[in-house]
């Protein structure tokens, strides 16, 4: 399966019930080039759009039992539960923005707008922006990282300390916020 695929599919796990952020095939399409970085990106992007609005209308429709699929997603709390929510009311956009930026998961929003009765344009298209800006960051950062720090580096080094850098990250992570 080729990276974009992998993304898309990638996406709309993580806007559902996947735990492990786009992030990590972004960065890895990133340390080739920026271009294929945002190429992944927007892949993923279409995933997450996807996968936000049906965890949204399946929210709608049943919400208590949308609640308690995200408190049973490793590193979702009752505590990020209502960091959602909280954010959601100081502005979808801002929210979300901060939100994507902070920790909280994509998915939590989709179930907390929902909630909230917000119509399912304005969560997707506050989604959009929310979503592409934290995924440009990935891909900048990485090229950043990919051409500065490791430059000289061979491709399979850069991979390997990429996986490295994820794998510490979600250790850490799961150490902090819980299984």
């Amino acid at each position: 399966m080729r990276l974009p695929a992998t993304a898309f599919l990638w996406g709309l796990a993580e806007a559902t019930v996947f735990f492990i952020v786009p992030d990590v095939p972004i960065s890895a399409a990133a340390l080739g080039s920026a271009r294929r970085g945002f190429t992944v990106a927007l892949a993923a992007l279409a995933g997450a759009l996807i996968g936000g609005a049906g965890l949204f209308l399946w929210a709608q429709s049943e919400p208590e039992a949308a609640r308690a699929l995200m408190l049973a997603v490793p590193g979702v709390s009752e505590a990020t539960m209502a960091r959602a929510e909280g954010l959601l009311g100081e502005g979808m956009i801002a929210g979300m923005v901060a939100g994507s930026l902070s920790g909280v998961p994509y998915k939590l929003f989709a179930v907390e707008a929902a909630g909230a009765g917000a119509p399912l344009g304005l969560f997707l298209a506050a989604s959009a922006p929310a979503r592409l800006l934290r995924f440009a960051a990935v891909v900048a950062l990485t090229r950043l990282i990919a051409g500065r720090l490791l430059a000289g580096w061979s491709r399979r080094a850069k991979f390997a300390t990429l996986v490295v850098v994820w794998a510490a990250f979600y250790a850490v992570f799961f150490a902090v916020v819980g299984w």
